[in-house]
């Protein structure tokens, strides 16, 4: 398995050789960050090289006033240090980079809240008198994902934290755990109406208006509401999932090899009874914050008299309300105090396992924060030009072969990037001229456009789920990246096929 990331790798930097002299420098950085992640399986440091020679290029030709105005015509490394302070300022005024990072602190430290007061180890105690196998232990980490629907983010960290010890006790392998998790997080979110990945990319639609004989709702969830049905990748990833929990298909080489390697702990029955004193934990010590972030994440305050003073109560009023941060950080006051006040916890314990909480999430920000400049620089180089422009320029594009086309790029576009978000705002205009000017099915077009970015970002090794994943699991990212990759290819392969198939019957 090594060898062959080895060839892969040695490969996308040829890609990315090639993509310098044929001048698509636009390519270069996120080829390059691919081929070394691959080779040496680590998530900084690839990173880092890629923003370096992506600003090592945009200094060769003078800067970009645009996207590093301060540094334009600055040498290298200067303007790369000046790129990340430019780059980490704009995403924070933009509230884009300041609200993932809140979100992101404020889950660790509620996770740790909910360890430190003994909620989640309750919650472990409980399934283990239901669950006795691996297999049952894997099924309830994939059904407990789908009540953390709002955000992949939650999915991601909550789950994770909260199945690892159960997983962990009857010998199945944490890459397991976070390939259960990478099948429903990001799917899941565009399949169900209420989720932030559906009010960012409902409120791009509705952006839309009229497209020819298409009539799109102004409404946000209204608007994505049709592409529901034809986010082929996200459906066909769920069952998949549901599939691999089952055993119905086997596991592949990259989970079978670390299976293999599982060395299940031994109980620690004498341990604990030599601490009878010890308080245990309370399973509504993780339900009720638990039922606060959920109930914050949907709907406001109570003394928020704008939305709660209307009695006439539609899909707008409850789905616009959702923000992911609102809700994080309302069930962190609320855990802090309810613990605090009832005595759950001491004070220094909480203050403690707090701080924790803010330190074991200081590796993925860097990720994040680096990932964020490569998508700068990348842009700086004109990716979203070059993107727009190719995807025009095929020759043989036509009504049939839009969505298979649509899809098939813009996955390996995120894929290759760790965009998403930005992506598909750069092309739900695209898509919706290309699809009324084709004739091609709008819904169909634009479902495959949703698809493909929720593939790429399932997929990406470097991603920001990805990340996220792999840290609540405790796994290697790199390794969890290429060990759920070959499940990834399949729901590419089968997507792909059913686009190609639906454009020409639709």
């Amino acid at each position: 398995m090594k060898s062959i990331s080895t060839i892969i790798g040695v490969a996308l930097l040829f890609l990315s050789a090639l993509c310098y002299f044929i001048n698509w420098d636009a390519l270069v950085p996120a080829f390059t960050v691919l081929g070394i992640a691959i080779i040496t399986r680590k998530a900084l440091e690839p990173l880092i090289i890629g923003c370096a020679l992506g600003f090592v290029l945009l200094a060769s030709k003078g800067g970009s006033t645009e996207f590093f105005p301060e540094g334009k015509g600055m040498i290298f490394p200067l303007n790369m240090f000046d790129g990340l302070f430019s780059s980490i300022s704009r995403d924070a005024h933009d509230q884009g980079l300041i609200w993932v990072i809140l979100v992101c602190i404020l889950y660790g430290a509620f996770v740790q809240l909910l360890v430190a007061s003994g909620g989640i180890r309750a919650v472990a105690t409980y399934s283990e008198n239901h669950v006795k196998t691996k297999q049952q232990s894997l099924i309830m980490t994939y059904f407990l994902s789908f009540f953390f629907f709002l955000d992949d983010y939650l999915s991601a960290l909550s789950v994770g934290n909260t199945m690892r010890p159960i997983t962990d006790k009857f010998g199945a392998s944490r890459a397991k755990l976070a390939l259960v998790l990478s099948f429903v997080c990001v799917p899941l979110t565009v399949v169900f109406p209420i989720s932030t990945w559906t009010i960012f990319y409902g409120t791009q639609l509705s952006a839309l208006g009229n497209i020819g004989d298409v009539s799109v709702s102004p409404s946000a969830i209204q608007a994505f509401l049709g592409t529901i049905p034809y986010n082929f990748s996200a459906w066909i990833s769920l069952i998949l999932g549901g599939l691999v929990v089952f055993k119905v298909v086997p596991d592949l080489k990259g989970i079978r090899d670390a299976e293999a390697e599982v060395v299940i702990p031994e109980p620690k029955e004498e341990k604990i009874r030599k601490n009878p004193a010890k308080k245990a934990g309370k399973l509504y010590y993780f339900i009720m914050p638990l039922l606060v972030l959920v109930w914050c994440t949907i709907f406001p305050y109570p003394y928020d008299m704008d939305y709660w003073g209307s009695l006439t109560f539609s899909s707008d009023m409850i789905f616009g309300s959702i923000d992911a941060l609102r809700g994080i950080a309302t069930a962190v006051v609320f855990t802090y105090l309810y613990f605090l006040i009832f005595r759950v916890i001491k004070f220094d314990k909480i203050s403690r396992h707090f701080v924790m909480g803010l330190e074991t999430i200081t590796f993925v920000l860097a990720v994040l924060a680096f990932t964020y400049l490569l998508k700068d620089v990348q842009n700086a180089l004109g990716f979203n030009e070059f993107v727009t422009s190719h995807l025009q320029g095929i020759s043989w594009l036509n009504r049939s072969t839009l969505p298979f086309i649509v899809f098939a790029l813009v996955s390996w576009i995120c894929w290759a990037t760790g965009s998403n978000w930005g992506i598909y705002a750069i092309l739900v205009p695209t898509t919706a001229l290309l699809s009324h000017s084709l004739g091609a099915n709008f819904w169909l077009s634009q479902g495959a456009l949703v698809s493909g970015t929720v593939w790429g970002a399932a997929a990406c090794f470097f991603s920001d789920n990805r990340v996220l994943t792999a840290q609540s699991c405790k796994v290697d990212m790199m390794k969890h990246g290429i060990s759920q990759f070959p499940y990834q290819l399949i729901i590419f392969g089968v997507s792909a096929v059913m686009y190609f198939i639906c454009g020409f019957i639709m």
